[in-house]
C-alpha cells in the first residue's frame, strides 16, 4: 500500500513529460492539466526542498561518530536526490513557459 501511495504521487511527474509534447492544445481537458501542472510542480519541489533540509537536520543529530561511512553515504544520497528532483523542476518549469509562451501566441494570450 505505502508503494502504490508512492506510485500515485510520482506518477504525474512522469507523465507530464510525454504529456507535455503530445498535448492537444485545442481539448477541453488541456487547461486542467494545465493548470494541474502549475499546482503540482511547485509542491513537488518545495516538499523535495523540504525533505532536504529534513535529512541534513536529523543526519547532524545521527552522525555523532564521523567514522561512520554508511550513514555519511545515505545522507549524501538525500542531498543529491533532492539536487536532481530541483533541477528536474527547473527543467519542467521551462517547458511549461514556452507552452505558455505558444499558447499566448496562438490563442490571443487566453492561458
Amino acid at each position: 500500500m505505502k508503494h502504490l501511495f508512492k506510485l500515485i504521487i510520482l506518477f504525474p511527474w512522469f507523465y507530464f513529460f510525454s504529456w507535455i509534447e503530445k498535448a492537444n492544445r485545442d481539448s477541453k481537458f488541456f487547461p486542467i492539466f494545465y493548470y494541474f501542472y502549475w499546482f503540482y510542480i511547485p509542491l513537488y519541489s518545495l516538499f523535495s526542498l523540504a525533505w532536504t533540509v529534513v535529512s541534513v537536520l536529523f543526519f547532524n543529530i545521527v552522525l555523532r561518530n564521523v567514522t561512520d561511512i554508511k550513514l555519511w553515504g545515505i545522507w549524501f544520497l538525500f542531498i543529491l536526490l533532492a539536487i536532481g528532483m530541483n533541477r528536474l523542476t527547473y527543467f519542467c518549469f521551462k517547458k511549461m513557459l514556452r507552452l505558455r509562451k505558444e499558447l499566448g501566441k496562438s490563442k490571443g494570450g487566453r492561458h
